[in-house]
C-alpha cells in the first residue's frame, strides 16, 4: 500500500516523481503495463486526488489517508488535532499562570471544557481512522501547537500592560479558611489592599459586611456608613448588611476597595474594573462566588465569613448595638471574623498597629499564619 503521506511530504520537498517511486518508504508496486514507476505512482496520485470524499476519513481512497492531494480536505480526526493542539497548551499555561493568562478567558471553566470537547472531538476522529498520526496530522498538530502558545502569550501581554498580577495557582491553607497566594502583592499607596467582592443582596455577603466594617474601624476612621438587607426573596431573606461602597475610610494600614453590588432584591456578581481585581477574581474565583475576599494580594477567602442565620430577626441597627455592646448572637458570630481580618492585616504591616496585633483574640491568630 502507497504511503500517500510520505509522497505528499517528498513532493513538498521538491522530489520527482522518479526519484518519489525509487523511494522505498513510500511502498509502490509497479504494474506490468510497461510505464515507468514515476508515472504509474502519478497516475495513482492524480486518480485519487479526483476521487469524490467518500472515504473513511473524509477524503477519497483507503482508510488513513486524510486530505492527500487536497490539503482543503479536512477529516474528522484533523479537525480534532487541530484544535486540540490549540487549546492543550493554552488551558496549560492558563492553568500555570491563572493571571495573566487566564484573565480573558479562565481554564475553569471556559478553556478546560474547551480542551476537553476538542479531546472528545479528536478521539471521535481518531475511531474513524485507521491510521492515528500521519505527517499531515503532525504537521496540523504543530500549526495548532504554534497558534495556541501565540493567542496565550499574547492575551498575557495584553494582561500584564493592563496591570493585571503574575499568580499562581498553588496556594497555601491559612487560619479561618484563607489562602495564600505564594509571592504575590498587592498595594496601594504603601497600603495592603483589602477588596471585597460581593452584592448586597447575597445574605452571605450581608452578613460578612459587618466582619469587614468592623476590622476598618479597627485600623482607621470610617465615615460613609450606610445600611441595607439582602434579598427577602432569597435564603435568610432581609440578612441586615453594611452598604461597603458606600464607605470612606481613611487608615494608615489598610486600603479599601469594595466591589459589590448595591441592588438589594437580585443577587449579581460585580464588575471587577480591571486588574488587579480581575486577576485575582479569574485565578481564585473563576466560577464568581461570593463573597470573595483579598487581603493584600497575599491572602483570599471565598464564601462567608459570618453565617447569616446568627443575624436573622434582626434589624441593622439592632446589629450594630449589638456589636457596640459587645453581646448578643450577632456580636459572637462577627467577633472571631473581625479579629481573624485583623490579624491578616496586621501581619501583612509587618506587626502594626502594636496595640492590635497584641489583642489577646488577635495574638493566637497572628502566630498562626505563616
Amino acid at each position: 500500500m502507497v504511503d500517500w503521506d510520505r509522497v505528499e511530504n517528498r513532493r513538498r520537498q521538491g522530489a520527482g516523481w522518479e526519484e518519489i517511486a525509487r523511494d522505498g518508504g513510500v511502498g509502490l508496486a509497479p504494474d506490468r503495463s510497461g510505464r515507468s514507476p514515476g508515472r504509474q505512482l502519478r497516475a495513482e496520485y492524480r486518480a485519487r486526488r479526483d476521487r469524490p470524499a467518500d472515504g473513511p476519513d473524509g477524503a477519497g481512497g483507503a482508510a488513513g489517508s486524510p486530505g492527500v492531494g487536497s490539503p482543503t480536505r479536512w477529516s474528522l480526526a484533523r479537525i480534532g488535532w487541530l484544535l486540540f493542539a490549540i487549546l492543550a497548551p493554552w488551558a496549560f499555561l492558563a492553568f500555570v499562570l491563572p493571571s495573566p493568562v487566564g484573565v480573558f478567558l479562565p481554564v475553569i471553566p471556559l478553556l478546560g471544557l474547551a480542551a476537553a470537547a476538542a479531546a472528545a472531538l479528536l478521539a471521535v476522529g481518531l475511531l474513524k481512522t485507521s491510521r492515528k498520526w500521519t505527517e499531515v496530522y503532525r504537521s496540523t498538530a504543530t500549526a495548532g501547537a504554534v497558534v495556541g502558545l501565540v493567542v496565550a502569550g499574547a492575551l498575557g501581554a495584553v494582561a500584564l500592560s493592563g496591570g493585571c498580577p503574575v499568580l499562581s495557582p498553588f496556594v497555601a491553607a491559612e487560619p479561618g479558611g484563607f489562602e495564600k497566594v505564594p509571592k504575590a502583592s498587592w498595594q496601594q499607596g504603601g497600603l495592603p489592599v483589602l477588596l471585597f467582592y460581593g452584592s448586597v443582596a447575597c445574605p452571605f455577603c450581608s452578613a460578612s459586611s459587618w466582619a469587614v466594617l468592623g476590622a476598618l474601624e479597627r485600623l482607621g476612621n470610617v465615615s460613609g456608613v450606610s445600611y441595607d438587607r439582602s434579598s427577602t426573596a432569597d435564603i435568610y431573606p432581609g440578612t441586615p448588611s453594611v452598604v461597603l461602597p458606600d464607605l470612606a475610610v481613611s487608615s494608615p494600614f489598610v486600603a479599601f476597595d469594595a466591589r459589590e453590588s448595591t441592588g438589594d432584591q437580585q443577587i449579581q456578581a460585580p464588575t471587577t474594573g480591571g486588574c488587579p481585581a480581575q486577576g485575582y477574581v479569574s485565578a481564585y474565583d473563576p466560577l464568581e462566588s461570593i463573597p470573595f475576599l483579598v487581603v493584600g494580594g497575599t491572602f483570599f477567602h471565598v464564601g462567608t465569613l459570618v453565617d447569616p442565620g446568627a443575624l436573622q430577626g434582626l434589624t441593622a441597627g439592632q446589629v450594630a448595638q449589638q456589636l457596640a455592646e459587645r453581646q448578643g448572637t450577632a456580636y459572637q458570630a462577627i467577633a472571631p471574623e473581625v479579629d481573624l481580618l485583623l490579624a491578616y492585616l496586621v501581619w501583612l504591616n509587618g506587626g502594626a498597629p502594636a496595640a492590635v496585633a497584641s489583642d489577646p483574640a488577635v495574638a493566637p491568630i497572628l502566630a498562626g499564619i505563616h
